[in-house]
């Protein structure tokens, strides 16, 4: 039967018709397609199988088209990415453009066009599979609707507009029937909200999955609930809210296809939308990660690695109650070898797992909060003009409490930057001279470091394989892993689409544009966030900020709110792709994209030479470089299509 789906997409695709919508006309295969419950499910899984991988660099091009990571070289030996790398260096362009979810290729595996029709023609074959319960038939539908509209959200964030597959156009249609326009946003997000809503109202999905190692990916009402709040949230966000950087999209109709008029009612949408997705989760037993786990380490483990294996395996353990969609099929094991440094011999022996360089940037580092909780420009008792001094611990607070720890090696020469940062801060980022928590560490007391300098183990050995910026992302490597001689073992996850802190914030956001000033209901979800997080002393933010920063006042204004959210946002979710989609509808990428791309001095052996600040990449991020270019190839082959501005 594989063989005959093969056979069955090939013809799909082998159309000279445009591709959007088009109908085989090979009935007899498709029939073949659905004459049993068991073909029936393989195409299921087919219509699942279009959802990129989001663990993978050129997939997820969010994860490297910014500012978060950076990596030594577009190929090697080791590694091949001249896709969302080169979007990164703004090298994107419309004669074949990059990551081409449109109609496939240059590191997109498919075009979800193509995934959308295969989506309809599950949605109309589906009544014909003999012997096939009714709830099953109804669950699978619903299924099939929930990824028609992620498949569409996708495409909405890249290009904006698009044409609404609604349903599939006939091979003998005439060309004028292929020829469809792009709809507007308003159009987009209206027929999106109807068609999640049709599934929510018939509450024929489940509410969690019950059998998660067989099942795990599979359509949830909280999914369906989520997706819907999030499409809504992007229609409210300045990118599609009144954005007339958009006006001269208009189609040879006459259509404006991104409303040029702010519109607060769309925050309110998004807001209910969000909430109902929260409960939703929370109902059906999504919570925030908190690890409660003992480990065979010599002192056990201690309050703060405890703090830290909670913030990093809510992405990294398997079928953690925080994750509302992770897809099966998205294994991390590749990735986590791209973030694994080296600390011992058996690394460097073992560079097939140690490979470390998917590395974060120094703009990263920056983001984070002090250990008060406040950015480290805003501290009053962080001395930021100094952030880039070396200084050597341990270094005591006031209370002659050694803070490092089990944070930073004793008696090491470290960046002052990387002192009295939140546990985020090292829960996210491995640096030189920052502890890295394993199952490989034997005891509490004697945890592995870091030393990134050019020549030791962590830092540039040779011309392959090794962090530009001197950053690690400790986040997306599991604790589990162990990289011996004796035996290596990489803990595979899946890597999350949607996890609860992401609502959580979210929510927070929509409310404050709902208001004149924050209120409770502002703060709620944020606050759970930060709690897990361990700051804010266990009193709440606005206290922090009274009693710490420099802009007392911030989180009480609507405005100033408003950045605390954005912040909270790039520290929580950082390193998983949100934060490239978020500047991007928040239209703030043009400020942070255009900053030069930062690191430490990575080919100095010495303390004085690596802390000097390298500025690796300079880019201008353009106007234009908020929505992805249409093909010129696709523009010439349907003259109903306009091209993005810029392009």
């Amino acid at each position: 039967m594989k063989k005959i789906l093969i056979i069955f997409i090939l013809i799909f695709t082998s159309c000279e018709k445009d591709y959007l919508d088009v109908v085989p006309d090979n009935i007899a295969t498709i029939d073949l397609a659905f004459n049993t419950r068991s073909t029936a499910e393989n195409f299921l899984s087919t219509c699942y199988s279009y959802i990129p991988e989001h663990a993978h660099v050129e997939q997820n091009f969010s994860m490297l088209a910014g500012d978060e990571v950076w990596y030594y070289a577009e190929n090697d030996f080791y590694m091949n990415n001249e896709t969302s790398f080169r979007v990164a260096k703004g090298m994107q362009n419309s004669s074949s453009p990059y990551l081409n979810y449109w109609e496939g290729g240059r590191g997109a595996p498919n075009s979800l066009f193509i995934a959308l029709r295969d989506c309809n023609i599950f949605l109309e074959n589906l009544v014909t599979v003999p012997g096939l319960e009714e709830e099953e038939r109804l669950r699978w539908l619903d299924e099939v609707k929930v990824l028609k509209a992620f498949y569409h959200f996708w495409l909405m964030q890249m290009y904006g507009p698009i044409p609404i597959v609604e349903s599939n156009i006939s091979v003998s249609a005439s060309a004028a029937e292929t020829n469809v326009y792009r709809a507007s946003i308003d159009e987009v997000v209206t027929y999106l909200t109807q068609l999640l809503d049709e599934v929510i109202e018939a509450d024929n999905i489940p509410g969690l999955i019950n059998y998660v190692y067989t099942e795990q990916g599979r359509i949830t009402m909280p999914i369906a609930k989520a997706l819907k709040a999030k499409i809504l949230m992007l229609s409210a966000s300045p990118i599609f809210n009144g954005n007339t950087d958009f006006s001269s999209l208009i189609d040879n109709q006459g259509n404006s296809l991104v409303n040029q008029s702010y519109d607060p009612q769309k925050w309110v949408l998004a807001k209910d939308a969000l909430l109902e997705a929260i409960e939703s989760a929370e109902a059906n037993g999504h919570s925030l990660h908190q690890f409660n786990q003992q480990l065979p380490i010599i002192g056990g483990i201690n309050e703060q690695i405890t703090q830290e294996l909670s913030l990093r395996a809510a992405i990294t353990e398997p079928f953690n109650s925080e994750i509302i969609w992770a897809f099966s099929a998205d294994w991390t094991g590749e990735l986590q070898q791209w973030c694994q440094p080296r600390w011992s011999a058996d690394h460097s022996a073992l560079f097939g797992y140690t490979k470390k360089s998917h590395a974060p940037t120094l703009n990263m580092a920056e983001t984070f909060y002090t250990r008060n909780g406040v950015p480290i420009d805003e501290d009053i008792s962080w001395e930021y003009g100094n952030r880039f001094d070396v200084v050597q611990t341990p270094i005591l607070d006031a209370d002659n409490e050694n803070y490092h720890e089990f944070y930073i090696e004793n008696n090491y020469a470290t960046a002052k930057l990387h002192t009295f940062r939140e546990p985020r801060f090292y829960s996210t980022l491995g640096f030189d001279g920052g502890k890295w928590f394993s199952l490989e560490t034997e005891n509490i007391n004697n945890i592995p470091h870091l030393n990134a300098k050019s020549g030791a183990p962590s830092g540039k050995q040779g011309f392959e394989i090794y962090s530009i910026t001197g950053y690690f992302a400790k986040k997306l490597v599991h604790y589990e892993n162990v990289i011996s001689l004796e035996g290596s073992t990489i803990k595979g996850y899946s890597f999350p689409i949607i996890r609860l802190s992401d609502l959580y914030l979210m929510y927070a956001e929509a409310s404050n544009e709902t208001k004149a000033a924050p209120d409770a209901d502002v703060y709620e979800y944020i606050q759970k966030v930060r709690d897990r997080a361990g700051l804010d002393e266990g009193s709440d933010l606005v206290s922090t900020w009274q009693m710490h920063s420099s802009n007392p006042s911030k989180p009480t204004t609507k405005d100033g709110m408003r950045e605390v959210i954005h912040q909270e946002r790039m520290i929580e979710l950082a390193l998983e792709g949100h934060r490239y989609w978020d500047l991007r509808r928040w239209k703030l990428a043009g400020e942070y994209f255009s900053k030069p791309i930062r690191g430490w001095d990575i080919f100095k052996p010495d303390v004085e030479g690596f802390y000097e600040v390298e500025n690796i990449f300079y880019r201008n991020y353009l106007t234009k470089d908020y929505l992805w270019p249409i093909s010129q190839t696709e523009l010439l082959r349907n003259p109903n299509l306009i091209q993005n501005p810029g392009w």
